[in-house]
């Protein structure tokens, strides 16, 4: 974890996208930190669901194809974990909707499955990845594996 974060006082309010079960959400309740998970298609009507039954707020979102209704600046954290969203396509225009959600000072945390960090796809998504936040005047913080 990285020291800043602070669950519960400075991060209070996170976007957690690609929900899957709502594990981090549940995690981040018992924290006071509200999270809204956000699944990007209908298919993952489950997962939603799932989730509510957990008590994490949660909506089937349209990421991909439209801007997200929440206001610039509204979320101290964004979080994606396997989530399997190109976020440089279309020269980036994911990842600078998550620009403009991002409060100034939160973070976009990417994770993935260390098991494919060899793979010479992941290696290039990585290489976009890292070329894009630059761009964005991003600062990577912590990057294992």
């Amino acid at each position: 974890m990285v020291p800043d974060i602070a669950f519960g006082s400075r991060t209070r309010v996170v976007l957690d996208v690609g929900c899957g079960v709502a594990s981090f959400g549940a995690y981040l309740l018992s924290r006071d930190v509200l999270t809204l998970s956000i699944a990007p298609k209908d298919v993952h009507e489950n997962q939603i669901q799932f989730a509510l039954e957990r008590g994490v707020p949660a909506m089937v979102a349209a990421f991909a194809t439209h801007r997200l209704l929440y206001p610039s600046q509204a979320f101290e954290i964004i979080h994606c974990s396997r989530c399997r969203i190109s976020w440089t396509r279309d020269d980036g225009i994911l990842l600078l909707e998550v620009n403009r959600m991002l409060r100034a000072g939160g973070y976009f945390a990417w994770a993935a499955q260390p098991v494919y960090k060899h793979e010479e796809a992941q290696q290039e998504a990585w290489k976009e990845m890292e070329d894009l936040t630059t761009r964005l005047c991003w600062e990577l913080v912590k990057k294992e594996g």
